[in-house]
């Protein structure tokens, strides 16, 4: 097959030429800055109110005020007081993180509700799982099971919802296929982040890249079909799943929904995700009336990430052959005895003035000691990597040193070791600067807030107070 350049390709699936030329004008520039925040963790409306005195704005693209349904939990942001968002100590607090607009619609699209058992497949970065989580502790609660492949992605995952306090959450690590062979029809939700070519970051930043490979694409779109049909199977009978890639070519994500529909007409439907950019023009790969039904975004015309979104949901049971991991039989090893229960909530009624609560479960492994929701999952097949928030590092076997986590999950019941700072020592402490600081409490560790709003765990050295993390 002949080489293609990628832009020609790219001017072949466009509407029309002066489309073209504004792709070609738009698709490398710089996009603004956009963040969600938070919401389990933090009121909002405060910490705006606060970053507006600091002349910081907030808004909405214009692109979703079309939309029936309020897709607001990543907004952009301007007049930004510090030299950059990562670099702000609400940002190092883990208050909002940095998140492109389009890549933050599918976990809204997916629209998870209170009570939802829900999936994420490939779950690195971690930014949709972070929003499922939040949404669903944001509720009242229920649970967000984590799956990714990779060890050095799942690492940073785990790190990220630990910042985050999402104690709601799971971590897996399985192959692409393996969960609906492990579980099938466990899930309320289900979201597909699907592996892709991930086109937007590899001829957006790297002008060496000049051709498109339709080879290459056109086999992992043929994976894509078989991995969705196997990620269907996870999901229960007349619940939802929401597929999306960031690439752009039309082989892995119409095609493929397209594929699925086909062969799966009785047994899976497409649900209209309300936005009105729609797929009309690719009718080479999808019909009309599935086209109105999907979702797909453009760097020339909403000024985003190219990013496709679609939603199904199951009507019917499919065929599986049900398989069992030998993992889950094995008895664990950690230790979650009423001894330990009762131990740590001593601790941190002795030391922060938390009140003892039945509320959270705590279990220990040989060096730490974590916290999760009391709440029982029915979880009768997936084995799990990681669950909970480690708040303890256990130094021999009782000495108990705080971690950084603590202060994320306890925050509104400490009122001992508390320390306050004004706004100008927050943003230095959390730049690893050292605080002077010439006042003692009866331990060494201190959780430090702002007003209401509660960031770090810091340590007394002398005299001064340095960031735990």
């Amino acid at each position: 097959m002949k080489k293609q350049k990628y832009l020609d390709f790219v001017q072949s699936i466009l509407s029309s030429d002066e489309d073209f030329l504004l792709f070609k004008e738009l698709y490398q520039k710089r996009l603004p800055k956009s963040v969600k925040f938070i919401n389990s963790r933090v009121s909002v409306d405060d910490i705006k109110s606060f970053l507006h005195s600091k002349w910081w704005q907030f808004f909405l693209p214009e692109f979703l005020s079309f939309s029936n349904v309020s897709f607001n939990d990543v907004e952009y942001v301007e007049n930004v007081d510090v030299k950059s968002l990562g670099s702000h100590c609400f940002h190092n607090a883990w208050l909002f993180y940095i998140q492109e607009i389009s890549a933050g619609l599918s976990a809204q699209v997916l629209d998870v509700k209170k009570w939802d058992l829900v999936l994420d497949l490939c779950s690195a970065p971690w930014w949709k799982t972070v929003q499922l989580a939040d949404k669903l502790l944001t509720l009242g609660w229920w649970h967000v099971f984590a799956n990714e492949l990779s060890f050095a992605r799942r690492k940073a995952l785990v790190f990220n919802l630990n910042r985050c306090w999402l104690y709601n959450t799971s971590i897996l690590w399985y192959d692409w296929v393996s969960v609906w062979d492990l579980a099938p029809e466990m899930f309320d939700k289900v979201l597909v982040d699907a592996p892709c070519s991930w086109e937007w970051m590899q001829y957006k930043y790297d002008k060496d890249v000049v051709y498109w490979d339709q080879q290459a694409a056109e086999k992992l779109a043929k994976l894509q079909k078989e991995l969705l049909i196997s990620w269907l199977k996870s999901l229960k009978v007349w619940w939802e799943l929401v597929y999306s890639t960031c690439t752009l070519n039309p082989y892995e994500n119409e095609w493929v929904v397209s594929a699925v529909l086909w062969e799966y007409s009785d047994s899976v439907e497409l649900i209209n995700v309300d936005v009105p950019w729609k797929s009309f023009w690719l009718e080479d790969y999808i019909d009309e009336s599935k086209a109105s039904l999907v979702a797909r975004f453009w760097p020339h015309i909403q000024k985003t990430w190219w990013f496709f979104i679609a939603k199904l949901k199951k009507l019917k049971p499919l065929l599986v052959d049900k398989k069992e991991d030998a993992r889950f039989f094995k008895k664990s090893e950690y230790d979650s005895s009423g001894a330990l229960q009762d131990a740590v909530r001593n601790f941190l009624d002795g030391e922060w003035g938390v009140p003892k609560t039945s509320e959270y479960q705590f279990f220990a492994s040989k060096e730490f000691i974590f916290v999760k929701d009391s709440k029982v999952i029915d979880n009768k097949w997936l084995f799990v990597e990681k669950q909970g928030i480690p708040i303890i590092k256990l130094w021999f076997k009782w000495d108990y040193i705080p971690q950084q986590w603590i202060v994320t999950v306890f925050w509104n019941s400490m009122n001992r070791n508390v320390v306050e700072l004004d706004y100008n020592d927050l943003q230095k402490i959390s730049e690893w600067s050292d605080i002077p600081w010439d006042y003692w409490f009866e331990w060494k560790f201190v959780a430090v807030r702002r007003n209401s709003v509660w960031l770090f765990l810091a340590k007394q050295v002398k005299n001064s107070l340095k960031l735990k993390i």
